[in-house]
Protein backbone atom coordinates (compact mmCIF):
# COMPACT_ATOMS: atom_id res chain seq x y z
CA UNK A 1 0.00 0.00 0.00
CA UNK A 2 1.31 3.31 -0.81
CA UNK A 3 0.76 6.28 0.89
CA UNK A 4 -0.40 9.37 -1.23
CA UNK A 5 -0.25 13.30 -0.12
CA UNK A 6 -3.73 14.88 -1.28
CA UNK A 7 -2.03 17.25 -3.43
CA UNK A 8 -0.40 14.46 -5.19
CA UNK A 9 -3.55 12.10 -5.61
CA UNK A 10 -4.68 13.05 -9.18
CA UNK A 11 -1.20 12.74 -10.73
CA UNK A 12 -0.97 9.24 -8.83
CA UNK A 13 -4.51 8.03 -9.54
CA UNK A 14 -4.24 9.25 -13.48
CA UNK A 15 -0.91 7.36 -13.90
CA UNK A 16 -2.40 4.68 -12.55
CA UNK A 17 -5.65 3.83 -14.40
CA UNK A 18 -3.40 4.71 -17.78
CA UNK A 19 -1.37 1.52 -16.55
CA UNK A 20 -4.64 -0.20 -16.30
CA UNK A 21 -6.03 1.17 -19.46
CA UNK A 22 -2.29 -0.12 -21.22
CA UNK A 23 -2.47 -3.73 -19.33
CA UNK A 24 -6.52 -3.81 -20.82
CA UNK A 25 -5.75 -3.00 -24.36
CA UNK A 26 -3.23 -5.75 -24.37
CA UNK A 27 -5.32 -8.45 -23.23
CA UNK A 28 -7.93 -7.60 -25.30
CA UNK A 29 -5.63 -7.20 -28.35
CA UNK A 30 -4.51 -10.64 -27.67
CA UNK A 31 -7.95 -12.13 -26.97
CA UNK A 32 -9.19 -10.76 -30.25
CA UNK A 33 -6.18 -12.56 -32.52
CA UNK A 34 -6.82 -15.32 -30.69
CA UNK A 35 -10.19 -15.62 -30.88
CA UNK A 36 -10.54 -14.81 -34.49
CA UNK A 37 -7.87 -17.54 -35.74
CA UNK A 38 -10.05 -19.85 -33.90
CA UNK A 39 -13.00 -18.61 -35.37
CA UNK A 40 -11.26 -19.11 -38.67
CA UNK A 41 -10.46 -22.73 -37.83
CA UNK A 42 -13.64 -23.59 -36.66
CA UNK A 43 -15.35 -22.11 -40.53
CA UNK A 44 -12.85 -24.26 -42.48
CA UNK A 45 -13.81 -27.56 -40.55
CA UNK A 46 -17.32 -26.73 -40.67
CA UNK A 47 -17.56 -25.22 -44.23
CA UNK A 48 -20.62 -26.26 -45.92
CA UNK A 49 -19.12 -26.34 -49.57
CA UNK A 50 -15.57 -27.97 -49.31
CA UNK A 51 -12.24 -27.19 -51.26
CA UNK A 52 -11.28 -23.54 -52.36
CA UNK A 53 -14.57 -22.41 -50.05
CA UNK A 54 -13.10 -24.00 -46.99
CA UNK A 55 -9.48 -23.24 -47.15
CA UNK A 56 -10.61 -19.04 -47.82
CA UNK A 57 -11.12 -18.65 -44.76
CA UNK A 58 -8.69 -16.38 -42.93
CA UNK A 59 -8.74 -13.00 -40.67
CA UNK A 60 -6.91 -9.38 -40.81
CA UNK A 61 -5.52 -7.08 -38.26
CA UNK A 62 -7.08 -3.66 -38.98
CA UNK A 63 -5.76 -0.97 -36.62
CA UNK A 64 -7.19 2.31 -35.82
CA UNK A 65 -10.50 3.08 -34.24
CA UNK A 66 -11.70 3.93 -30.69
CA UNK A 67 -9.86 0.86 -29.40
CA UNK A 68 -7.19 0.50 -31.59
CA UNK A 69 -7.84 -3.06 -32.95
CA UNK A 70 -10.34 -5.39 -34.97
CA UNK A 71 -10.61 -8.36 -36.45
CA UNK A 72 -11.88 -9.38 -39.44
CA UNK A 73 -13.37 -12.95 -40.63
CA UNK A 74 -13.63 -13.39 -44.53
CA UNK A 75 -13.74 -15.46 -47.39
CA UNK A 76 -10.89 -14.56 -49.09
CA UNK A 77 -11.70 -16.69 -52.28
CA UNK A 78 -15.42 -16.82 -52.83
CA UNK A 79 -16.74 -14.31 -50.66
CA UNK A 80 -19.98 -13.99 -53.08
CA UNK A 81 -20.40 -17.99 -52.08
CA UNK A 82 -20.88 -16.95 -48.44
CA UNK A 83 -23.98 -15.10 -49.12
CA UNK A 84 -25.94 -17.62 -50.86
CA UNK A 85 -25.15 -20.16 -48.13
CA UNK A 86 -26.66 -17.75 -45.47
CA UNK A 87 -29.34 -16.87 -47.13
CA UNK A 88 -30.87 -19.49 -49.87
CA UNK A 89 -32.12 -18.21 -52.67
CA UNK A 90 -35.04 -19.40 -55.77
CA UNK A 91 -33.06 -20.49 -58.81
CA UNK A 92 -35.01 -19.79 -61.91
CA UNK A 93 -36.07 -23.23 -62.48
CA UNK A 94 -38.15 -23.30 -59.41
CA UNK A 95 -35.37 -25.14 -57.26
CA UNK A 96 -33.58 -23.61 -54.60
CA UNK A 97 -29.95 -22.98 -53.48
CA UNK A 98 -28.24 -24.34 -51.77
CA UNK A 99 -30.15 -27.45 -51.94
CA UNK A 100 -29.23 -28.63 -48.72
CA UNK A 101 -31.15 -26.40 -46.31
CA UNK A 102 -28.45 -27.65 -43.59
CA UNK A 103 -25.95 -25.52 -44.57
CA UNK A 104 -27.56 -21.86 -44.12
CA UNK A 105 -26.73 -20.24 -41.10
CA UNK A 106 -23.31 -21.92 -39.96
CA UNK A 107 -21.41 -18.54 -40.14
CA UNK A 108 -23.90 -16.81 -38.47
CA UNK A 109 -23.47 -19.78 -35.59
CA UNK A 110 -19.84 -19.25 -35.45
CA UNK A 111 -20.19 -15.63 -35.23
CA UNK A 112 -22.50 -15.94 -31.99
CA UNK A 113 -20.14 -18.45 -30.22
CA UNK A 114 -16.87 -16.57 -30.99
CA UNK A 115 -18.73 -13.21 -29.87
CA UNK A 116 -19.61 -14.49 -26.63
CA UNK A 117 -16.65 -16.52 -26.35
CA UNK A 118 -14.31 -13.31 -26.86
CA UNK A 119 -16.51 -11.37 -24.45
CA UNK A 120 -16.01 -14.41 -21.75
CA UNK A 121 -12.06 -14.37 -22.86
CA UNK A 122 -11.71 -10.82 -22.04
CA UNK A 123 -13.97 -10.33 -18.76
CA UNK A 124 -11.74 -13.69 -17.18
CA UNK A 125 -8.53 -12.06 -18.33
CA UNK A 126 -9.40 -8.83 -16.32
Amino acid sequence: MTRVRPEEFEKVLTKALAEYGDVVLEKAEQTTKQVSREAVRTLKSSAPAGGNYARGWSHKSQKGGPFKLSETVYNRTNYMLTHLLEEPHETGHGGHYPKNVNYTGTIARVEDEYTNKYMQEVISKL
